[in-house]
């Protein structure tokens, strides 16, 4: 921008700030407009607005605005650009001006950091920070934070800076649900977090975040970013081997940034550009590209650039074999570095909370050798290093000593826990046992005096039922006798169809009072408390001998009734902890049920069937497994979740009384074991019985896998 336009620009403030006192929102959105129009031309900005602020003719909002564009655009004098930053932090605190307090602390680290002043630049990044959050104003917040993030990296603290880097993404993810825009700062956060994650060799994550932010700085149209983004990209490519990429990116990044007159970032280009062709080979052009970027750093004073060209003309030196040269950059390196890190150690002192680590200064042997001091200074100075690596080595001998000892009384607690907690757990097993088995029997008990009671009430006007239905039958018959001889014709065969319907009735109430003693005398079996024992049973026998007495009684009853039974036992089981009467009624009620399902399906006329029943025994880790397998009439699914309820039946009125499941479910569940039903309509029923051995506490039972039988 050229003399004329400065003047422009200077009319343009005076005449704004004049009109505009009752309006500063007109003047600041104009004066944004135009900052906007030009942002690719920093420096000539900031040329062009001195001549305004030497005028020394605008106050309030306007000089503020000023100072913070002067600051900001400032790039080729940086200590210029620190005291406009200054001037507005005490133009502020004059007038209580936190919003333009905030952007002079932000400008001010900006400036420090550049100057490698990194402990004064934290402290004045995180005032801004600490103002942002009083006044609410989450996108000035997020910046400060990744403006702590760069200096932390800048600082070789990666660990606060990827801290300090997620506080700013999501406060910044905040901003942008808010307004539904991407925005500078935002893509700001994801280079400089790119970067980070190029210096810890995560290229992957670097080309992720510098992709994204390329494409915010891209669609707003941000010059500067886009020079960012590419010469960050650029780097990775090299960090990578991809030299044609690299150099390709790095390259439009400078010419955009030598615009701009943005010498930080050019100097630290110069030196990746450096690397590109070092590892072509082309040593010379690497050492020029180097020296450029020293030159550079030097001329605007950026200590940090200083530092790492200094050491790379080093490294390129000892390369040609230049030892001479080498050790004159690697003097000059250690200077500015230890220079840095001081500054930083001051910081860290006074804030403990970000504890920084220290790096340790790297004194070069040959070169101390070189140096023509005297004999007695040499000799001090050895002694002293050699007590500093005596004093460190015994530190760490003792807190080596000391991490062993709290690890071998640490291992020594873990185990004792592990015990306690392991028999806390067989304790609490054990006690939930125990309680439904209290429960269990608590609940019978207390059913079994409800139905006793119950029964005993019903009994006997059953038995009156029962009895003189009888009897009426009986009197029928002698009525029928002794009239038989008294009425003639048409009479007596009224009576006689009279006296039949009257005995056929009564045998119906006969059949029925009798069926209904049977659900009472059920219902007292179902309800009645055990007072066996537990005792060790053979279960296989056990089993054995329910299967052949259901299997002969249902022969007895039924002369018809045939079927074929299987068994498979284990003999591993040995012997189990039952009440050997009730699980014995469990195993009838079983059998009779799957030799019912297959004589119900033989009725069915298909000749190839046959009916089989299929019992095998088995020890499944600390449980034993009984399995009885019918290929009868199956269960409908609809009906499985009904079976083990009390008085549900599959069976045809008369034929159950559908307590049997039920009773057994119970009794199962009192041994603390589990019973289950697994059917295929029409095909085949499994009925699953697990047992405990012992005192091992049950667990859940799955299906049993298929069993030659051959």
């Amino acid at each position: 921008m050229q003399p004329s336009a400065a003047a422009a620009l200077y009319f343009f403030y005076q005449i704004t700030f004049m009109v505009c006192k009752k309006r500063r929102l007109l003047l600041q959105a104009c004066f944004v407009l135009l900052i906007n129009f030009s942002f690719a031309q920093e420096q000539k900005i900031a040329d062009s607005l001195a001549i305004v602020y030497q005028q020394n003719q605008l106050t309030g909002t306007a000089k503020f605005e000023l100072l913070r564009d002067l600051s900001f655009n400032e790039l080729k004098d940086l200590k210029k650009g620190l005291r406009y930053a200054q001037e507005l932090i005490r133009l502020a605190e004059q007038t209580n001006n936190s919003s333009f307090l905030r952007v002079g602390y932000f400008l001010l680290g900006t400036k420090k950091r550049m100057l490698g002043q990194l402990d004064e630049a934290l402290a004045a990044y995180f005032k801004s920070a600490e103002i942002a959050r009083k006044t609410q104003n989450l996108k000035a917040e997020a910046e400060s934070y990744s403006a702590i993030a760069d200096t932390y990296i800048t600082a070789n603290n990666p660990a606060n800076a990827s801290e300090y880097y997620k506080k700013a993404i999501v406060v910044l993810q905040q901003v942008r649900q808010q307004s539904k825009d991407d925005s500078i700062t935002l893509a700001s956060v994801f280079s400089n977090a790119g970067d980070a994650f190029r210096l810890t060799g995560n290229a992957d994550s670097a080309f992720f975040y510098l992709n994204t932010a390329k494409a915010i700085f891209d669609k707003v149209n941000y010059p500067s970013g886009k020079a960012y983004s590419l010469g960050n990209i650029g780097m990775v490519h090299a960090s990578t081997g991809n030299k044609k990429l690299a150099e390709k990116y790095i390259n439009e990044a400078i010419q955009m940034l030598e615009k701009n007159q943005d010498y930080y970032p050019i100097c630290v280009y110069l030196v990746s550009m450096a690397d590109v062709y070092l590892d072509k080979g082309d040593t010379a052009t690497a050492v020029a590209y180097t020296a450029r970027s020293l030159h550079l750093a030097e001329q605007y004073g950026l200590k940090e650039q200083i530092r790492d060209a200094s050491l790379k003309l080093s490294e390129l030196s000892e390369h040609t074999g230049k030892t001479a040269d080498a050790f004159r950059h690697y003097k000059r390196y250690v200077a500015y570095r230890d220079s840095i890190n001081n500054l930083m150690s001051e910081r860290n002192m006074a804030n403990q909370r970000y504890n920084y680590e220290m790096s340790q200064k790297q004194i070069e042997v040959n070169a101390l050798n070189r140096q023509r001091d005297s004999e007695k200074k040499l000799t001090i100075l050895l002694g002293i290093i050699l007590g500093l690596a005596i004093i460190i080595a015994a530190v760490l001998s003792k807190n080596n000593q000391n991490k062993q000892k709290a690890y071998k009384i640490l291992t020594a607690q873990k185990h004792e826990t592990d015990r306690q907690r392991s028999k806390a757990e067989e304790a609490l097993n054990e006690l939930q046992l125990t309680q439904k088995q209290l429960i269990q029997s608590a609940k019978m008990a207390s059913l079994g005096e409800l139905t006793a009671g119950i029964a005993h009430e019903i009994q006997n006007p059953l038995n009156f039922v029962n009895n003189f239905s009888e009897l009426s039958c009986e009197m029928l018959g002698e009525l029928k006798d002794a009239t038989a001889d008294k009425l003639t014709g048409s009479d007596k065969a009224k009576a006689d169809d009279i006296i039949g319907e009257l005995a056929g009735n009564l045998k119906k109430i006969c059949e029925h009072g009798k069926r209904a003693d049977s659900i009472v005398k059920g219902m007292l079996q179902h309800s009645r408390t055990s007072e066996g024992k537990k005792e060790p049973t053979d279960i296989n026998a056990l089993v054995d001998e329910y299967l052949r007495l259901s299997y002969h009684g249902l022969r007895a009853k039924d002369k018809a009734f045939c079927a074929t039974f299987k068994t498979q036992f284990d003999q591993a089981i040995g012997t189990v902890e039952i009440i050997p009467q009730e699980i014995g009624r469990v195993l009838l009620n079983v059998f009779n049920n799957a030799f019912y399902a297959v004589n119900e399906k033989s009725k069915q006329g298909n000749s190839d069937f046959k009916p089989l029943v299929t019992v095998i025994t088995r020890k499944v880790e600390n449980n034993a497994l009984i399995s009885v397998t019918d290929n009868g009439i199956g269960i409908p699914h609809k009906l499985l979740d009904k079976i083990f309820q009390p008085f549900f039946t599959t069976k045809p009125a008369g034929q159950g009384t559908g307590l049997g499941l039920s009773l057994s479910y119970d009794i199962i569940k009192a041994h603390g074991g589990e019973f289950k039903v697994e059917t295929t309509e029409g095909e085949s029923t499994e009925f699953l019985i697990q047992l405990p051995l012992g005192n091992n506490n049950h667990k859940t039972i799955s299906k049993a896998p298929a069993v030659d039988m051959k």
